[in-house]
């Protein structure tokens, strides 16, 4: 058997290995950054969504409200005026955020100028 001469590596082999991991190493950083960067706006979007989807659900609530009056009769919604109004007859006055009737808030201590 021959001896077959062994094949030498040119000098630039192991620089080129080293580049190639580098070329790895970069593409899969920028990869994961990227799926990162992905996940985080579709995350941000779907939070926009949802904040805008629960402010129409309001919006669409207040403006059923008013449409209520419209189906009740004229009587009806007369009687709902006359019973909101019993029941606030006396005039009231709003203290520390709550609504106090006249008279007790005349009842109260009160500071004297002279």
């Amino acid at each position: 058997m021959k001896n077959t001469p062994a094949i030498k590596q040119p000098a630039y082999a192991a620089g080129l290995t080293r580049n190639i991991d580098a070329v790895q190493n970069f593409v899969r950083n920028t990869l994961q950054d990227t799926k990162k960067d992905i996940g985080e706006g579709l995350h941000y979007f779907k939070d926009g969504i949802a904040g805008r989807f629960h402010r129409t659900g309001s919006y669409l609530n207040s403006l059923v409200l008013p449409v209520n009056n419209f189906i009740k009769d004229v009587t009806q919604i007369e009687q709902e005026f006359e019973l909101e109004r019993i029941k606030n007859s006396e005039y009231c006055i709003c203290l520390d955020g709550q609504m106090v009737p006249a008279s007790e808030v005349l009842k109260m201590d009160m500071e004297e100028n002279y």
